[in-house]
């Protein structure tokens, strides 16, 4: 029996705990150094682990990496002043490479948008805002409603966060949404058995 093929999603809209992450612990995840408040790989937390993986595969793989200007607004909203101003400036940084690599990417952009632009809801996101204000989370919390409305106007395969109390925990329901949440854990499993492509 022939197994079946599961795509892997290759344009993410980013969290802004995952930013926060890639900030944090970038030594490790891009150049390899040890873990903060780690001695040993094994102690390494899987998430962690499974974002140095992907983005060591990202460097030959390109994936469209999104970041939505709306988690610019939230780590704007850091309490302390130093730590808000280097971070804000790096998240710039990330979402300004970023844009332009999509816009060099062609028509996938041009149908799906960059994350970028004015909210201007069709009906059919106005269908899907709708349906996210009956989950009484989405209802509470505008922020991660919205972030969900930029993965669908992005024409994005994958959500990617860390934060396993709000958006992924509703990730059966926006499944059937067509809201595909994963954890960097969760995507490293899917990519991890064509990662041998890009090496």
């Amino acid at each position: 029996m022939a197994s079946e093929l599961i795509p892997v999603p290759g344009r993410l809209l980013l969290d802004t705990c995952i930013l926060n992450r890639l900030y944090d612990e970038g030594g490790y995840i891009f150049d390899g150094a040890p873990a903060l408040g780690t001695e040993a790989e094994e102690e390494v937390e899987p998430d962690l682990r499974a974002l140095r993986s992907i983005f060591l595969v990202n460097q030959r793989a390109d994936f469209q990496l999104l970041v939505s200007p709306l988690t610019i607004a939230e780590v704007a909203n850091t309490q302390e002043f130093g730590d808000r101003t280097r971070r804000l400036g790096w998240v710039l940084e990330v979402l300004d490479h970023w844009l332009i690599m999509l816009d060099e990417t062609g028509s996938r952009v041009a149908a799906g948008g960059s994350v970028r632009h004015r909210f201007k809801l069709t009906s059919e996101l106005q269908a899907f805002e709708s349906t996210l204000l009956e989950i009484p989370d989405f209802r509470r919390d505008p922020f991660d409603r919205l972030l969900l409305i930029q993965y669908r106007m992005g024409d994005c395969d994958a959500f990617l966060t860390t934060d396993r109390n709000t958006i992924w925990r509703h990730r059966a329901i926006l499944r059937e949404l067509g809201a595909c949440i994963l954890t960097p854990s969760e995507y490293w499993e899917l990519l991890r058995p064509w990662a041998a492509l890009w090496r």
